[in-house]
Parts: structure tokens; sequence; C-alpha cells
């Protein structure tokens, strides 16, 4: 069953940057909801009826199933139990690091932390549906009535077409250097903004980065030259200088 798509997801550039999430806030974005507009997180979408509060709490079960199951590594995998407190007379939620395989807590989704690029393994790996935007597709019109070179470009929401079916089998082809490409894409370009030069990462990060993994030199080169648009050749990140006063 394939993911409808929708046509209200918000923004979520400012999420572009940040490379750890909580289980709770992956799931959200996932689900395309912004984390920010609910501090309450899966409980505020769901007792808000958000129209996407169900994937968002499945997405949430599947990263735990999947820490469990030792696809999903953790940064940091927190354990939740409620106790009692006899001085307030009422219940309170304690934390504490677990191993991912200790079943007598649960993993708790608020203070659990995954990086991006292990959610993003996890999604390929296991094909993960989530909330997209609908893409658009371009026609072009030829209008002969009034000159056989004249071309109208136009924008049709897919709602209209149905999912066209390969004509011709999808062919896969796996390397070392593919490997390493999409490595470095996932540390280093997957927060990219062409918008702003600043963003992408020098050659020398990640040169360096390579050849702590026992790549070449060339190679290295290599995998830089590929990934580096021409527009940011010998451009990077900027160090950030201190200011006195």
């Amino acid at each position: 069953m394939v993911m409808p798509a929708f046509d209200n997801l918000p923004d979520l550039s400012h999420w572009k940057t940040i490379q750890e999430f909580t289980i709770e806030q992956a799931a959200l974005l996932l689900a395309g909801i912004d984390p920010y507009d609910y501090d309450d997180g899966l409980q505020a979408v769901r007792s808000g009826r958000h129209e996407r509060w169900k994937l968002a709490w499945g997405l949430s079960e599947g990263i735990v199933s999947a820490i469990r199951r030792g696809v999903l590594t953790p940064v940091v995998c927190m354990g939740e139990e409620e106790k009692w407190n006899d001085w307030e007379n009422a219940y309170f939620t304690h934390y504490e690091p677990i191993k991912t395989t200790d079943r007598t807590k649960e993993i708790s989704k608020r203070k659990t932390i995954i990086t991006r690029d292990s959610l993003f393994s996890w999604v390929e790996a296991e094909r993960v549906d989530y909330a997209k935007k609908p893409k658009k597709e371009t026609v072009i019109l030829h209008q002969h009535a009034y000159s056989p070179n004249t071309r109208t470009i136009i924008d049709v929401e897919p709602e209209a077409r149905k999912q066209s079916v390969p004509m011709l089998p999808l062919y896969e082809h796996k390397s070392e250097g593919l490997e390493l490409v999409e490595e470095a894409i996932k540390q280093f370009w997957s927060t990219y903004d062409e918008n702003d030069p600043a963003t992408a990462p020098t050659k020398q990060e990640v040169m360096t980065y390579l050849k702590e993994k026992s790549v070449s030199n060339n190679l290295a080169e290599a995998v830089d030259m590929v990934l580096r648009p021409f527009s940011v050749r010998g451009v990077g990140r900027r160090k950030q200088t201190k200011t006195n006063g």
C-alpha cells in the first residue's frame, strides 16, 4: 500500500541542520508534523486528533521496534517507568539509561536519541513509507494554431494521473566507491543549502573523514569532486571568529 501524498505539509527546513533527534521528534517529522508546534509531542497530536497522528504513532513504534531488533542503533537509549512518590502522593516518570535488549522498562520516546544518518539508513533499508508532498508533473503543450514552435509549460498535480508501471526492469549496481559516495552524502551533504554556500563542507573535511576510513587520497578526492557542485568548488564552511568585547 502506497502512502498518499499530502498538500498541507509544513515547512520543515529549519530542521535541516539538526543531526540528532528523539524518537518522538523523528516520528513526527517523518509524519510531516513540526515537533516545535506541539510541546507535548505525540500525546498532543493524538489528543488534538491531528490528521496524521496515527501515522506518527505508528512510526514511533516502528523506530522502537527497530532499536529492539538491533536494526537502528541509538546514541543514547533511555528507559522509562512509572514510580510512586510518597511525598507528593502521585506517580512520576523515572528515566535511566538502559540496554536496547532490556525489556524490563519501556524505551523512552522522549529521551532516547538517534542520529539523522541512522534514521535515514533505517528508512532506506526497510523502505519505510513517510509523509510526502505530491510531485508536480511538467507537461509541454504545443500551440500549433499560431506557431509550431510555440510551447507552453504547465504543472499538473498528480491526483488526476495514475501511477505508471515501469516498462523495463530496474538495474542496480553496487561498488565500494558508490558506498563511499552515499556515505559522504549522508555525512556532509544532507544539510547543504544551495542558497547558502557556507553550508557546504570544505574539501579538507571530506578528505579527512574518508582518509580515516583508510580511503586512498585519489579516491577521496574523486568522491569530493563528484559530490561538490561547481558553484562551491573551493568554498565551504567558514570558521567562526571570536570578536573581542
